[in-house]
């Protein structure tokens, strides 16, 4: 992403003239605009910038130093895209990146638009194991690694791990539950599936958390809406009920989509939600999820909706909840009239009704 803006050209104020710049100034420039704002000193020398040219830009404070030997314009940033570019310039001084280097973990996460995620101020590479790393650069963290080929890619012009094995390394490293939010997130976005992360399970034998690895995967499940969405499908499984279905579609009998909900039990006619406070206090989502739950309670349906607060405090209440609407689901079905809907008629079916 270019670093340059609207406006943002180098003009004497006054006169409409542009001011005369040097060759070297305009190449690297160049190279600025190419690598969100950052470059090497030897890039910059091998621009035509002298030394002094150099320590001129950053004592004016036209320049910060972002690592030993890297630098950067001090302008305001679209986003942080520029921190990761210039952590990898620290292991490739001339730019072109080695076979093997990467961003990896938590900083290709990012990159690949993972929910989830834990913060971190570090940004992650993967090297070569026998990588001899120029210097110890604060910010940045090397993992010596042997990564597979086939799972390197390139995100904005910047090497990364593949969106199934950043996934692999994180879920193996970080605690169960935060594991299969980070699998169902890599999987909801858009740019791996669950057989993409059962193929890379073998490529983690003997490695440190391979076997979490292959639990988180068989739990993770593609279709999910959110972060909120997973954990309180954990809480129904560590609570000992049966798993929930995901991504609940009720459809016409032309295939056209009625409604669509997070979590539920289909053939007991049970259907649970998460309410997000940010997109619930808007009037007009607030007002469509009534009328939704009403259209819902009027076919037969038992709704359950859960906030922040049931899914990180009031775990046991969700299961409380639920597995008595579970208990309850024979004989509340059993009592609905016939051809009320057509999941109703279903799960009166299934009983033998």
């Amino acid at each position: 992403m270019s670093t340059r803006w609207p406006g943002d050209h180098r003009e004497g104020f006054g006169v409409g003239r542009p001011i005369a710049m040097s060759p070297a100034a305009m190449d690297v420039d160049h190279v600025l605009v190419r690598q969100q704002g950052c470059l090497t000193r030897q890039q910059a020398i091998a621009a035509g910038m002298t030394e002094q040219q150099i320590r001129e830009r950053l004592r004016s404070g036209e320049w910060k130093s972002a690592h030993h030997g890297v630098l950067h314009e001090v302008r305001p940033a679209v986003d942080d895209r520029w921190r990761l570019r210039a952590a990898l310039l620290t292991q490739s001084p001339n730019g072109r990146w080695p076979p093997g280097v990467a961003l990896s973990h938590s900083s290709a996460a990012g990159l690949h638009g993972f929910e989830g995620v834990p913060a971190d101020p570090l940004v992650h590479l993967v090297v070569p194991r026998d990588w001899i790393a120029r210097h110890r650069p604060e910010g940045v963290r090397l993992h010596r690694c042997l990564t597979p080929p086939e799972h390197l890619d390139r995100i904005s012009g910047l090497p990364v791990t593949s969106a199934a094995w950043t996934a692999l390394s994180l879920i193996r490293a970080v605690p169960r539950q935060r594991a299969v939010v980070i699998a169902d997130s890599a999987l909801r976005s858009g740019w791996c599936t669950v057989d993409d992360l059962r193929r890379g399970l073998p490529l983690l034998a003997g490695l440190r958390g391979c076997v979490q690895a292959r639990r988180v995967v068989e739990l993770a499940r593609e279709g999910t809406d959110s972060c909120q969405e997973t954990l309180t499908r954990l809480i129904l499984l560590s609570g000992g009920l049966p798993e929930p279905d995901v991504d609940m579609r009720i459809r016409d009998e032309h295939g056209r989509l009625l409604a669509r909900g997070e979590l539920g039990y289909r053939d007991k006619l049970i259907w649970l939600e998460y309410d997000g406070f940010a997109v619930h206090t808007d009037r007009h989502v607030f007002r469509r999820d009534r009328t939704r739950q009403n259209w819902l309670v009027n076919r037969g349906w038992f709704v359950l909706r859960y906030t922040d607060e049931a899914v990180y405090r009031g775990q046991r209440r969700i299961v409380q909840d639920a597995g008595t609407a579970l208990s309850d689901a024979p004989a509340r079905i059993a009592a609905l009239r016939p051809r009320l809907s057509p999941e109703a008629d279903d799960a009166r079916r299934l009983l033998g009704l």
